[in-house]
């Protein structure tokens, strides 16, 4: 019998809210932090081709898709945070420690993910091959992890400089 609160069919929707989820926390993220400077388009265009990187990838849908539920609870808190310092006069903008503590809160949790995920996903290899990955030096030195790591670390460089004004 099918109800309202039978949400299983939405499974085979994930693959567009982990990109709309990326989208626009990207967006919302390069609007903050005026990264690339204040035009819209570009900061647009860098959303969605940042989107459209992370369904290329089966690993970043499932990482994205599991640790959303938590970034989300985080930002629920941050409203909720803001609201409050408003009511008593201030608001977030008096605090300039806040931003710089929400920005590792959310690096945490995403660390904490990544780790979870890649760690999961190498037991099972390490399962199959006859490997120990248990410990999380192997886990950190793994050629596939580094690889990631120095990718990711050209991607940013790269925008920076790109976006650098000359």
């Amino acid at each position: 019998m099918a109800t309202f609160l039978d949400v299983t069919g939405l499974e085979y929707f994930t693959n567009i809210f982990v990109f709309l989820f990326v989208v626009v926390v990207v967006y919302a993220t390069l609007l903050w932090s005026r990264i690339l400077g204040s035009n819209s388009f570009v900061n647009i265009l860098v959303s969605l081709l940042v989107g459209i990187f992370v369904l290329f990838s089966p690993l970043s849908i499932s990482l994205i898709a599991s640790t959303a539920p938590f970034l989300a609870v985080v930002f629920v808190f941050i409203v909720l945070i803001n609201i409050a310092a408003k009511m008593l006069g201030s608001g977030l903008e008096t605090m300039p420690g806040f931003r710089g503590g929400v920005i590792m809160l959310v690096i945490i949790v995403l660390l904490i993910g990544v780790g979870i995920k890649i760690k999961g996903q190498y037991e099972v290899e390490a399962e199959q091959s006859g490997q120990d990955l248990s410990k999380s030096f192997n886990l950190l030195f793994n050629p596939k992890f580094l690889g990631i790591i120095l990718v990711f670390a050209v991607a940013v460089f790269t925008v920076a400089l790109l976006s650098a004004k000359g």
